[in-house]
């Protein structure tokens, strides 16, 4: 599925990936949706030490933030077998062009991310280092831009036509964040 040769493989592309029959598919799984599903679940699993790593920070405010926007960028550029930037544009590609797919999207990828960030900044409200305020709607405002940038160099192929400096964009959004939302001294 993170191939880019095809735009949305077909579960007859998808079994001769898995080296099986569309029939032995379908058995185990039914139709295109429920594979899908399947995997986004599967990327899950494989994901989840690295989202658990990230839930909590011992270090003040600022510098947890800092450490978690270069763990999250650095996830979603870094080159392997699954790289975390192409899942996410798999992720919203299949939910936002197929509606039977949002959910899964949303349950396997998008929102275990916003979870792991929303789970760290109540601990650092309940320790008094960053203001009261919707976790939630404070994670979803620092992982979107950050999201968007990697996948407006990497995956879409402007780091070719529009170059940004993902580092400097980056501290920049970091920064407007930890002055947004820390707690005053």
């Amino acid at each position: 599925m993170m191939r880019r040769e095809t735009p949305r493989p077909s579960l007859r592309e998808l079994a001769a990936s898995a080296g099986v029959s569309v029939p032995t598919l379908r058995h185990y799984f039914g139709a295109r949706p429920q594979v899908v599903d399947a995997i986004f679940e599967d990327c899950l699993l494989t994901g989840r030490p690295g989202l658990d790593a990230q839930r909590e920070s011992e270090k003040p405010f600022a510098e947890s933030i800092v450490d978690y926007v270069q763990a999250l960028v650095r996830a979603l550029e870094t080159q392997r077998e699954v790289r975390l930037g192409d899942l996410f544009a798999v992720g919203l590609g299949e939910g936002l062009l197929d509606p039977a797919m949002g959910p899964s999207a949303l349950r396997h990828i998008i929102d275990p991310t916003v979870e792991t960030l929303e789970i760290r900044l109540r601990g650092h409200i309940a320790r008094g280092e960053m203001i009261d305020t919707d976790a939630r709607a404070a994670a979803l405002m620092l992982i979107s831009p950050l999201l968007l940038g990697v996948l407006h160099q990497r995956q879409m192929g402007g780091a070719s036509c529009t170059p940004l400096d993902l580092t400097a964009v980056s501290e920049t959004i970091t920064a407007a964040f930890v002055r947004a939302f820390q707690a005053p001294a």
